[in-house]
C-alpha cells in the first residue's frame, strides 16, 4: 500500500494553467515600453507591406468629408510605397492565391 501511495505522489505533477504556459515562463514578460514598441514596429510593418489593402479598405468604406483625406493619404501612400517596389511581395502572392483558387481543387472521388 505504501508502494502504490509513493508512485501516485511521485507521478503527480503541478496542475497545468488555464493557458497551458507554465508558471516559469509566465514570470517572465515584457514591460510596457517593449509592448509599446513591438506594436510599433508590427504597424510600420503593416503600412509598409499592406499598403494595397489599406487603401482598397479605405475605398469600400464609401465617401464623405471625412474619410475623403484619409483615402487621399492612403492613396498616395500606396503610391509611394508602389514606387519603392515594396508591393511586390503582396502582389505574388495575390497572384498565388488566385492561381490555386483557379485550379478548382476538385475531389477526387
Amino acid at each position: 500500500m505504501a508502494a502504490v501511495e509513493r508512485e501516485l505522489k511521485a507521478t503527480t505533477a503541478a496542475a497545468p494553467s488555464t493557458d497551458a504556459i507554465p508558471p516559469k515562463l509566465r514570470r517572465r514578460g515584457g514591460t510596457p515600453r517593449q509592448v509599446l514598441a513591438i506594436a510599433l514596429i508590427g504597424t510600420l510593418v503593416l503600412a509598409v507591406f499592406a499598403s494595397r489593402d489599406l487603401s482598397s479598405w479605405l475605398e469600400r468604406m464609401g465617401g464623405g468629408p471625412a474619410l475623403a483625406p484619409l483615402q487621399h493619404a492612403a492613396a498616395e501612400w500606396d503610391n509611394t510605397i508602389a514606387r519603392l517596389g515594396l508591393v511586390r511581395p503582396q502582389e505574388a502572392l495575390r497572384s498565388l492565391i488566385r492561381r490555386l483558387l483557379d485550379l478548382e481543387w476538385d475531389d477526387p472521388t
